[in-house]
């Protein structure tokens, strides 16, 4: 009922927010903004997690959210069906077909039955998607291989209302350095809820074998604990499960049958990368399948979600390894002889990946909808900066992020400077970006034109040459972001979910045409 999955960071929560649905779940979750580390009942500094509160810069969402599965899964059903979807629950994919010859683009057969009803159902698709979990049937059934390594680390979740007496429990995390049962995991979830997690030793298995029960698992979740108390008011879910690292040998097979999360990779959750690495794979996923399925863009265009979102779980998996091993207690054989503390050399691998994992330092080589810019400091392939920015006559400010939703659209961000300054360019510029804007698909993208002086100034605004939505950065801390002169302006590209896909010149912006031409399908 409840899965694994609890803790998403920073830059998931901005891929939520700019879906329309982080409020929502804020409203259930708990929002962590620290934690805290014991060994031998005293508190310790800069150790765990400690140090990721301290490295969430560059953005507005610096928190991390705990919210179960069971209610994530809830709010995006909702938000499914309020756009008119249907969930299908309970359904089994008992085979499929691709037809590369079918006449129409609906090349994807698959037959699938009602577990409850027995009703067997026929379906036709342009493509198939399996986001359907580490065991997942449509990569059986496409015979995708997923090799990776099967680890002797084993570990204990339990999920509960639990009392204890360890300081600042309520604070979001916690990590217990014990001396019998690793590193321990202490979590505020929601509705009040905790969770505990930590590793299952030889000794314990000598102990119990492998047929732990949940008395068992009760029992060693107190000594885990020690010195600090522990108690059992209720359990909502426990679990005992094996640690393995795999990864699909592609995420894409047939042109048309696609893999999602752990699909298409697992590993432990010791940095609670399961879920923020499932939302990452279907952002990428969606705006691409979205495009394809409308007609809008060229075949290569999908298959970066295969080289940009396989290329990012490789790298969790080596990360990983490592994670599983300190957790566990265990020193992994790369780092014998130079570490003898698991949570010291924890400690310092979170701290150098911290970005990584909390998302804002994920990033993708440069591709076909990534190509080096030729103006700013941001590199293709990164996260857009967020930033402050105001409507005309406006007293509040408004984000960025707020302004370029993701609904699928590319974000062409004229960055106007000071149009005293830039003007001519300036006229110059928007006239050919509307002319692209009639020669690219309706929908495709959005226009934004910032202003790099203060509002007051309103009564320029008819006399500044401009497209879409306008608005002003007063102090030019958007400008800065994106290292833009407001001396000289650009143009930023962002892709729908919100990296930068290119960035030029406000004279050059004949290279956006260029870069769109690349990557669109011919009318």
């Amino acid at each position: 009922m409840y899965g694994r999955a609890t803790t998403l960071y920073p830059r998931t929560l901005e891929m939520l927010d700019q879906l329309d649905l982080l409020d929502q779940m804020n409203q259930i979750g708990f929002i962590g903004r620290n934690s805290v580390t014991y060994k031998d009942g005293e508190r310790v500094t800069s150790r765990g997690w400690h140090t990721m509160f301290q490295r969430m810069d560059g953005t507005y969402l610096d928190y991390c959210l705990n919210i179960r599965q069971k209610y994530s899964e809830g709010v995006f059903r909702d938000a499914y069906k309020t756009l008119g979807g249907e969930p299908y629950i309970g359904w089994k994919l008992e085979s499929f077909s691709v037809d590369h010859a079918a006449e129409d683009d609906y090349k994807v057969t698959s037959h699938i039955r009602d577990l409850n009803t027995d009703e067997a159902v026929t379906v036709k698709s342009k493509y198939l998607v399996g986001a359907d979990g580490g065991h997942s049937q449509v990569r059986r059934l496409a015979g995708i291989t997923s090799e990776g390594e099967q680890t002797e680390y084993k570990w204990i979740r339990i999920d509960g209302h639990l009392k204890t007496n360890m300081p600042d429990a309520h604070m979001g995390f916690a990590s217990i350095e014990s001396k019998s049962h690793g590193n321990v995991l202490w979590v505020q979830l929601d509705h009040g809820a905790k969770r505990i997690g930590f590793a299952v030793t030889e000794e314990m298995l000598a102990k119990y074998g492998e047929r732990i029960t949940e008395e068992d698992a009760k029992r060693e979740a107190v000594k885990a604990m020690e010195p600090f108390t522990l108690e059992f008011e209720s359990v909502d879910w426990w679990t005992l499960y094996s640690i393995k690292q795999s990864v699909a040998d592609t995420f894409i097979s047939d042109d048309r049958i696609i893999l999602a999360g752990d699909a298409c990779h697992t590993h432990s959750s010791g940095a609670a990368q399961g879920m923020n690495t499932g939302v990452h794979d279907a952002v990428n996923l969606s705006w691409k399948l979205g495009g394809m399925i409308k007609g809008w863009y060229i075949k290569e265009v999908i298959e970066t979600y295969n080289t940009e979102r396989r290329g990012a779980a490789q790298y969790l998996i080596e990360l990983d390894k490592a994670f599983s091993a300190t957790i566990s207690g265990q020193i992994p054989e790369t780092h014998k002889g130079r570490y003898t503390d698991a949570n010291e050399l924890f400690t310092k691998l979170f701290d150098e990946t911290v970005q990584f994992n909390i998302g804002l330092g994920v990033h993708y080589e440069e591709n076909i909808i990534n190509k080096a810019p030729t103006t700013g400091m941001i590199s293709a392939g990164w996260r857009g900066p967020d930033s402050l920015v105001y409507a005309p006559g406006s007293r509040l400010p408004t984000r960025l992020f707020t302004l370029t939703k993701n609904h699928g659209r590319w974000s062409i961000i004229i960055f106007a400077g000071q149009p005293i300054e830039t003007g001519k360019e300036l006229a110059v510029a928007t006239d050919k970006l509307r002319a692209l804007a009639s020669a690219l698909p309706e929908g495709m993208v959005r226009f934004l034109t910032i202003v790099g002086q203060h509002v007051s100034n309103g009564d320029q605004y008819f006399g500044i040459p401009r497209l879409g939505h306008m608005c002003f950065d007063p102090d030019q801390s958007a400008h800065t972001a994106y290292s833009i002169s407001p001396m000289n302006g650009a143009v930023v590209v962002l892709r729908p979910d919100g990296l930068l896909a290119y960035a030029t010149k406000l004279d050059k912006v004949g290279n956006v045409a260029t870069f769109f031409e690349g990557l669109t399908r011919a009318a």
